[in-house]
């Protein structure tokens, strides 16, 4: 190749290292908007779907727990006017309650357990 064929073909160079440039810049430069969860940080679409992710799954979560606490009102609370109507003390319906009780608090201690070892392994 001979100095007067680069010479002649100057706009095809610049036209390909512009190109070359373009070509870089839209692949290495993602789209990002701020973080929903440290609004300091960036985060490209999949990150932002991650995080969209983590705020669904804690309020479901959150969501739960008050089903949970309610169902659990519910269940003092029918058993507190049974006792009220029937004017004696159901040892069967103590029971049902201490059961229930100790099952609502296990299974409430369990969960916030796993959540948290779920939390520490990822962090």
């Amino acid at each position: 190749m001979k100095l007067s064929d680069l010479v002649n073909d100057w706009p095809k160079a610049i036209a390909l290292t512009i190109l070359t440039v373009f070509l870089f810049w839209a692949h290495a430069c993602q789209p990002a908007v701020k973080s929903l969860i440290a609004p300091g940080q960036k985060v490209t679409r999949p990150e932002l779907q991650i995080e969209l992710d983590t705020i669904i799954a804690t309020a479901e979560f959150r969501m739960a727990d008050l089903d949970q606490q309610e169902a659990f009102r519910d269940i003092i609370f029918k058993n507190a006017l049974l006792m009220v109507e029937g004017g004696s003390l159901n040892p069967l319906g103590i029971l049902t309650l201490l059961a229930g009780l100790y099952g609502v608090g296990r299974g409430t201690g369990d969960l916030v357990k796993k959540v948290k070892e779920k939390k520490n392994a990822n962090a």
